[in-house]
């Protein structure tokens, strides 16, 4: 595979706009959707599907899910091909990703077949197609993300590569927690995901840098392509999983990345609800409240590139954790029946920017520090495995997210649960904080 020039990284990077977008939308709002807040059911929403049964459709697709993403990435680290190993699932897998998407938000049960509680039917529904459209996904961000450990030589720009990801990312999660809230008051969250749509096609940026040399070839030195023969990502499929697994400085990184995903998940699954049941706001005023956490981002992620050169990234990564455990502990205060002299909605403000540094390293570490565990790995071993270290990592999150959403749909049902929801993400980050310590990567580069 060539190396990315310099000029080529942020066309590299667009490519997760798109498909991150869609994920986080299906993550925060599908449950809005389908289960909607007292004030929205006020307003004559529907409730379509029971909690217990989204709850267990939810975790069985996000479980098989993660059952699927081992063989996509032994099948994309081995792949032989003209086309080269990473770009033909990202091609095949993309435009059934996007109708699978839209199916999601028309469920077949509506109107006057559904009881009080929702309808079985639909919660059947949404196992199915959150089912396909996790494995669509999973097939062309897999590939996508491993060829971030072949296109750039060393750390720092992979950190680099994986700011401009972070940046075009942040622009997702403006559409998801801002604009679209914004949106949601005029057209309906059915409608505001169709309109939101065409941002997939940004997808179309890595397929144009991503050059790959045909029948397996591996890149040299110069970044051109080493003979079949010597190729080093024959690797079996259980084989590969269990040096994975068997790496200790992989499994550090996860315990500490999957704790800290199921409060980040956790929170931002349930921040919708804790805006209209806890702080009384609008769906419109939910989506300037969020636009505070995001705007700020691309200044933190320079400062953030600034803290990894003198501290490193795993510094930079446990501070960002006991900042936003901070935040969270401090969410509460914003409850309308406290009755502070604050109104919730400028607390909301303050939380969203006092957290913009810890969002911005969170969105940034998955990718730097998969991809260069696997570097490390190649270099001792030989055998390129970048495609297996993101597919592990996925299957560990997606189960840890589909955990957090399922606790938090049952959790909802209580009428303090809203209360409780950013308290419970400030623990999962203190752990994570003193998990992480043991993490001998992301050192300071000087």
């Amino acid at each position: 595979m060539k190396r990315l020039k310099k000029w080529q990284e942020p066309i590299y990077a667009i490519g997760g706009f798109g498909p991150g977008f869609l994920y986080q939308v299906m993550l925060t709002y599908l449950l809005y959707f389908y289960r909607p807040a007292q004030e929205r059911l006020a307003a004559g929403a529907l409730v379509l599907a029971p909690a217990a049964g989204y709850a267990a459709g939810m975790l069985v697709a996000r479980i098989l899910d993660g059952v699927v993403d081992i063989p996509i990435a032994t099948w994309t680290d081995n792949m032989r091909s003209r086309w080269g190993r990473r770009r033909p699932l990202m091609l095949i897998g993309f435009i059934p990703m996007v109708i699978t998407f839209i199916l999601l938000w028309y469920p077949p049960i509506t109107g006057q077949s559904l009881g009080p509680d929702g309808h079985w039917g639909n919660a059947v529904y949404v196992a199915v197609m959150s089912s396909l459209f996790f494995f669509f996904y999973t097939m062309i961000v897999v590939p996508y993300l491993a060829a971030l450990s072949e296109l750039v030589p060393d750390e720092n720009s992979r950190v680099r590569i994986a700011s401009w990801q972070t940046f075009f990312n942040t622009a997702g999660y403006v559409l998801t927690f801002v604009v679209a809230p914004i949106l949601f008051d005029r057209f309906g969250i059915q409608a505001t995901a169709l309109i939101l749509l065409p941002s997939a096609i940004s997808f179309i940026g890595p397929l144009l840098v991503i050059k790959e040399a045909p029948s397996g070839g591996q890149p040299n030195a110069e970044g051109g392509s080493a003979p079949a023969q010597v190729a080093a990502s024959d690797v079996p499929l259980w084989q590969s999983v269990k040096m994975t697994l068997g790496n200790r400085t992989f499994r550090t990184y996860m315990l500490s990345v999957a704790t800290f995903f199921f409060g980040l998940q956790f929170f931002l699954g349930g921040v919708a609800f804790m805006a209209a049941d806890m702080m009384g706001l609008t769906d419109s005023q939910l989506g300037l409240m969020n636009a505070a956490v995001f705007a700020p981002v691309p200044v933190m992620l320079i400062l953030f590139n600034l803290l990894n050169k003198k501290k490193g990234a795993k510094w930079s990564f446990r501070l960002a954790l006991l900042i936003f455990a901070a935040v969270m502990l401090l969410y509460p205060l914003a409850w309308t029946r406290l009755e502070l002299p604050v109104p919730p909605m400028v607390l909301g403000i303050i939380y969203g920017v006092l957290s913009s540094f810890s969002v911005g390293v969170f969105f940034t570490i998955p990718y730097a520090f998969p991809a260069h565990i696997a570097v490390v790995e190649a270099a001792e071993t030989g055998k390129d495995r970048a495609g297996m270290y993101f597919a592990v990592q996925g299957l560990i999150n997606q189960f840890v997210g589909s955990l957090a959403g399922s606790v938090l749909a049952l959790l909802l049902t209580w009428e303090y649960g809203v209360v409780v929801v950013a308290p419970i993400a400030a623990v999962a980050c203190i752990a994570a904080f003193f998990f992480f310590a043991p993490y001998p990567l992301g050192q300071p580069s000087g």
